[in-house]
């Protein structure tokens, strides 16, 4: 007959609280863990929430720079040929050709126009002014090829001008050159100058040529002269 004394009860009881001790430490082992999961899942959730609202901003400013690019319209003109003219009053005489020597007498271009700007360019006096229907800053653009075939000093001067009332006028930009040629084969220079202007709407302005008695010519080729207004958008 198997007996079961008190000492083996004891040894159970021991048994027993040792294990449950055991579990009670994987137990705590096991909640902590748990917590330090949880802590972890928060933390990401906060990670990915501030990666949200970032991308959310960067969505915008880039919807912005495409709603709202640095340049927008373009004016631009080629030229075809030019009229003499004076400060307080209109063109004087007929149109004069393109090939026919600069002077010292100061001279509009007759403008063409090869670009496609959203709001309507008044273009008078021959064509040889613009007037444009909006107001803005504008980042302006002289390219002009100049050429002669004498061996003097030719002094030339091209000029964005506003008129600011009907008896003056207000120098906006210049392209300034001096040349002296070394044969009597012709010999190609350029007149360029790059600049921010502001054009308002309903004033007249002209790009004006003036030389001097050596002469010389701007030679009036699409690819070669250009004058281009690029109007700037955005703010800095």
């Amino acid at each position: 007959m198997n007996t079961h004394s008190v000492n083996d009860d004891e040894t159970d009881i021991d048994d027993l609280e040792t294990l449950t001790t055991s579990h009670t430490s994987l137990i705590a082992v096991n909640n902590a863990l748990i917590t330090t999961n949880q802590n972890n899942i928060a933390t990401h959730e906060s990670e990915i929430n501030a990666l949200q609202t970032l991308t959310n901003t960067h969505e915008s400013e880039i919807n912005a720079l495409q709603s709202n690019e640095l340049f927008t319209d373009i004016i631009k003109f080629t030229t075809n040929g030019t009229y003499n003219y004076s400060v307080s009053g209109g063109n004087s005489g007929s149109a004069i050709g393109n090939l026919v020597a600069l002077s010292a007498t100061s001279r509009r271009f007759i403008l063409v126009r090869t670009d496609t700007y959203s709001s309507d360019i008044v273009l008078a006096n021959n064509d040889t002014t613009f007037t444009p229907s909006e107001t803005g800053t504008y980042l302006s653009i002289i390219s002009a090829e100049f050429y002669d075939n004498s061996n003097d000093l030719k002094q030339v001067t091209l000029s964005l001008y506003e008129r600011i009332a009907s008896d003056g006028i207000d120098v906006k930009q210049i392209a300034r050159g001096s040349f002296f040629g070394s044969s009597t084969s012709n010999e190609f220079q350029r007149l360029e100058n790059t600049m921010v202007v502001s054009l308002v709407a309903g004033r007249e302005y002209w790009f004006d040529i003036l030389g001097n008695s050596a002469g010389g010519v701007i030679n009036k080729g699409s690819a070669l002269t250009n004058f281009t207004l690029i109007k700037i958008n955005k703010s800095f």
